[in-house]
Formats: C-alpha cells, structure tokens, sequence
C-alpha cells in the first residue's frame, strides 16, 4: 500500500508474496505454545540405499519439523542431529542435511545413540524430547537390537515420528523395519509414536507435507 502497489479497496490475495516462513505457518498451524524447552534429535540412515531421493525427502521432512517446534517453543528448541549406517554419530547441522556414505544399516545404533546422550546429559529430567526418523526400512537387525531400545526411547519421549521412504522394488513385501514393528506396541501407542510410509519414488514438496501432517498430528 505505502508503494501504491496495493488498492486497499480491491486486494487481491493471490498476488501477495509468500515467504518460507510464512508457509511454515500456513502448514503446520500454530497450536499451543509451551514456555519449556525441548531437545529435538533428527536421525537419518545415510547409507548407501538412502542416497538420491530418500535423502532428499528426510531432509525436507525435518526443517519442516523444526521450524514447527520452534514455533511452538518459542524457538527453545535444542536439535541434535545423527546420522548412522552400522554405526551412529552425532554431526552439525550442515553435516546432516549433506552427508551420505556407502555401506549397511543397523537402525539399532542410531536409537543407542540417542539413549546414551539422554542418559549421560540427563535430557529426560530438564527437557521435553522428541525424536523424528527418516529411513528406507532397510536393516540388518531383525529387532532384537533394535526394539530394546526403541523402548527405552518410549520411555521419556513427548514424540516419536519415523517416515518410512519404501523403495519401490518391495511392493507388497514388509521391509526389515516394518517385519519388527509389527512384533512391537509401539504402533499402538499413537499419542507418542507416529509412523508414516511413503514410495521412495516421486517425491513432491507436498507429499512431504503430508507427512509431516502425520508423523506431528496430536488425534
């Protein structure tokens, strides 16, 4: 309006300009806001079955999500980022939303690890904690690794929110994540865990939107 480029008598909404922030908002609504703190831990597969599009989505999935936390927080959002293949480690930010690598997978590792800073920093005591997953299902553990520790997790987290990018060549088959998912309650326990499946293939910004719709919901 100050430029004169705007008649206040006739707007036209679909002309203004949308920033990133403000599509953040749009998407994921402002709900409640908390005056506590949170720790937030992104954990991603980077190996080699993760490379291209998969990565691409986890990626895109979790700035959505931190943005969205640090709505609702108030921006008291610590993240904490891990990436893993057999093993797990926690990287910078910058590391995290870039890195890739060759080799297996053992998810297992990637919940050790959280486990062991929750425990050793004492998160659970002083912060409200939320962990969200991006991985392709694959893995070398048929859950006896994994699930104790996948509960562990349960035990002190506001949210846990995995997305499962599924390659396209299983089609109807489980892959290994879904075969012990099955096997564990954590499925039941909708009001800490969420998990969410798409293909790997044909990725759109709005896909992933609908994801973090779901992996966030509060229903």
């Amino acid at each position: 309006m100050i430029l004169g480029r705007v008649d206040e008598n006739r707007i036209d909404t679909t002309k203004f300009v949308i920033g990133p922030n403000d599509k953040v908002y749009r998407i994921l609504s402002r709900e409640k806001v908390w005056k506590s703190q949170a720790v937030v831990f992104f954990l991603r597969d980077y190996s080699g079955s993760m490379y291209g599009d998969p990565t691409k989505a986890v990626v895109s999935q979790h700035l959505m999500i931190y943005a969205w936390l640090a709505v609702q927080y108030e921006k008291l959002v610590v993240p904490r980022f891990i990436v893993h293949e057999v093993k797990a480690e926690e990287v910078s930010a910058s590391d995290y939303f870039r890195l890739s690598i060759g080799g297996g997978t053992l998810i297992a590792s990637g919940y050790k690890k959280i486990n062991e800073m929750v425990e050793s920093e004492g998160l659970a005591r002083d912060y409200n904690i939320y962990v969200f997953q991006g991985t392709d299902g694959d893995d070398f553990d048929d859950g006896k690794q994994a699930l104790p520790e996948l509960r562990k997790i349960l035990g002190y987290v506001n949210r846990m929110g995995v997305c499962l990018l599924k390659h396209p060549y299983y089609k109807d088959r489980d892959t290994s994540f879904e075969e012990y998912m099955k096997k564990a309650s954590a499925l039941e326990q909708k009001d800490l865990f969420r998990m969410y499946t798409m293909s790997s293939a044909g990725v759109t910004e709005e896909k992933n939107v609908e994801a973090v719709k779901a992996l966030i919901a509060q229903d």
